[in-house]
């Protein structure tokens, strides 16, 4: 399965991937390889090519905003579980619908209870990390009868690249399967990523 990337994505208004890159910490000798004016676009394309899949989850994961980013990410994971019934536990499916409904409605109330839905799935899984990723939104992560303390940035998209990769490993971990999965789920997002709601692929 052939990706096809635009030359420039709406989203992602940057002009050099190492913009993106400054906002996460990436191996020396992976930065060392990407050129000063490289765009964030030809980035994606190379990784592609040298199917280095996990790395541009994780790319795409830090250029996008929050919503998009965990939008995608709910799209992945609603991918698998269609495909495969009973893919999440009770607690796992709230958190999912907890992550869902934060994107559909951003507001403080929401995000406090994708954080209690998170702790109650668990961060073993897709789903629970999807619901956290909402929690690290914005806003503080401390209690709310507590002082304030804000989320550091871009704590968000560790999340949704840690639940994007977790969930192409489902349901069983099967190599053609996983790869399929990557590829299917990049399509998802490079689409979010110019500006589309991800459904359509």
């Amino acid at each position: 399965m052939k990706i096809t990337i635009p030359d420039s994505l709406k989203k992602i208004p940057q002009p050099t991937a190492l913009e993106i890159i400054e906002r996460y910490q990436v191996d020396k000798s992976l930065r060392q390889q990407i050129a000063a004016d490289q765009s964030p676009t030809e980035l994606i394309r190379q990784w592609l090519e040298q199917d280095q899949l996990n790395d541009v989850v994780t790319f795409i994961c830090h250029a996008l905003p929050a919503r998009e980013a965990i939008w995608w990410g709910c799209l992945c994971l609603r991918l698998i579980d269609d495909a495969a019934a009973e893919t999440l536990t009770p607690d796992q499916q709230q958190a999912l619908e907890a992550a869902e409904q934060w994107v559909r409605d951003p507001i403080e109330a929401n995000r406090r209870i994708a954080e209690a839905r998170a702790q109650k799935a668990e961060l073993d899984n897709a789903a629970g990390w999807l619901a956290q990723s909402a929690f690290w939104s914005g806003g503080s992560i401390t209690p709310i009868d507590g002082p304030s303390s804000p989320v550091p940035p871009y704590l968000y998209s560790h999340a949704v690249a840690g639940a994007i990769c977790l969930a192409a490993v489902l349901p069983d971990g099967e190599a053609e399967r996983v790869h399929r999965n990557y590829h299917r789920m990049i399509t998802i997002g490079l689409d979010i990523a110019d500006g589309g709601n991800g459904r359509q692929v």
